[in-house]
């Protein structure tokens, strides 16, 4: 039975939303048919719907190109606090994280299984009447399932600064990292800002990025030992990191853009990606520069113009510019990578029935100043940076949300991908 085939079966009926819930996660998988093995398609999640209390995740499903309400029966999905009070900070291994503004809690949710998690609550923030703006990401070594709860670890950045967990079992969190750094110019300390992690299963160690290009990995096997594996002499192209460019007229614009780092990576191959996101503050209705400043004019949406990729080289400690134009994971294996607030991830378009997914390509979410817009119901814009991104011919096309800048329009909270897993 053809993969498309076999999908609209599973989610052609109105009890979809409590079935999903009951099946194993086999029946969300897809297959030609072919020898290439089933895998579960990334799904976008778009805003709840809360009814009575409860809560109904909404998720777009990249293979069916169709919405898919997650409700299920009884209490499972009730979280026991307003919807309207939690910010969703993240999205790792078939997880959501949330937290509660009014008593700083973290929560793990799992839509499919129905099951919560609870974490150690935020530790002091920076901002204490800003509990919002202090949790910058959260994601998770393993799905915290009982299997690999042992072995699970969380991490997040919060205020900037990183911190550790084991769900289940800590009681606290455990901050790690320097909060300080040498700004590179004149020997002078500056706080060290984390702007992205992300867990490599093969190696198994989070790795860290700042926004002052300081890299790191974390060994954290052993929660009571934390260990900081330097990367202090990691290299790049000079002549193209942290801006590639072609032409004088690139690499100003470039340097106009906000850039925002985020690693991948691609656990088939083991390959570690750096993601470089230019986010042009402020555009007209046809997506064009309208103000050179590095502020915000909040009547006119910002809009990402264009990414660069690189790739680390294990025996070079360099990470190596990717060319527009070349294959992705190499060897034209075709892959996705996928970016936002979420565990940043690779898949590989092979591994899916033709058209599913679009090889070489970058599917990216609205990740800028997530936790001001998310508070501020009076902004016109804010979560609406969504859309697909051609590596190979630098074009842009819309992934269920309109990808031109004068249909933009605040979604809040702002849509993430998310990976389904295996219901416990």
């Amino acid at each position: 039975m053809g993969g498309r085939r076999l999908v609209s079966l599973l989610f052609s009926r109105a009890g979809v939303s409590n079935w999903i819930c009951r099946r194993r996660m086999s029946t969300l998988s897809v297959s030609d048919g072919s020898s290439r093995s089933t895998k579960v398609l990334p799904w976008l999640m778009l805003p709840p719907a809360v009814e009575g209390g409860q809560v109904t995740h909404n998720f777009y499903s990249l293979g069916e190109s169709r919405v898919l309400s997650i409700r299920g029966g009884g209490e499972g999905l009730k979280l026991g606090f307003n919807i309207d009070d939690t910010k969703f900070v993240g999205s790792s291994k078939g997880w959501l994280a949330l937290l509660n503004k009014t008593n700083d809690d973290l929560l793990l949710t799992n839509p499919l299984s129905q099951r919560h998690l609870k974490l150690p609550p935020v530790p002091g923030p920076l901002n204490p009447d800003n509990i919002f703006g202090c949790v910058e990401g959260l994601i998770t070594s393993f799905s915290p399932n009982e299997e690999e709860e042992e072995n699970c670890r969380a991490m997040m950045i919060y205020g900037y600064e990183l911190a550790f967990c084991c769900p289940g079992r800590s009681t606290e969190w455990t901050p790690i990292g320097s909060r300080l750094t040498n700004d590179g110019f004149n020997g002078s300390e500056v706080v060290r800002v984390y702007e992205s992690f992300v867990y490599s299963a093969a190696q198994e160690l989070f790795f860290c990025v700042t926004d002052n290009s300081d890299f790191e990995a974390w060994d954290l096997r052993d929660p009571h030992s934390p260990v900081m594996i330097p990367m202090n002499d990691l290299s790049a192209d000079p002549e193209m990191y942290p801006v590639a460019y072609r032409s004088r007229e690139e690499l100003v614009m470039k340097y106009m853009c906000r850039r925002m780092r985020s690693l991948v990576v691609d656990e088939k191959s083991g390959q570690l990606f750096l993601v470089i996101r230019f986010v042009a503050n402020n555009v007209d209705s046809n997506g064009s520069f309208v103000s050179p400043d590095l502020c915000y004019d909040e009547s006119l949406p910002y809009k990402t113009i264009d990414f660069d990729v690189h790739k680390y080289d294990p025996e070079s400690r360099a990470f190596m510019y990717m060319d527009h134009g070349c294959s992705l994971g190499g060897d034209d294996d075709g892959l996705a990578l996928f970016i936002g607030t979420n565990h940043s991830f690779a898949i590989s378009a092979k591994d899916y029935p033709e058209g599913f997914v679009k090889p070489d390509s970058i599917y990216f979410t609205d990740d800028l100043l997530r936790n001001d817009f998310d508070d501020d119901d009076e902004l016109d814009y804010g979560g609406h940076d969504i859309g697909i991104f051609s590596y190979k011919d630098r074009s842009f096309s819309p992934c269920y949300y309109p990808s031109d800048a004068k249909s933009f329009r605040r979604i809040s909270p702002s849509p993430m991908w998310y990976t389904p897993t295996p219901p416990l």
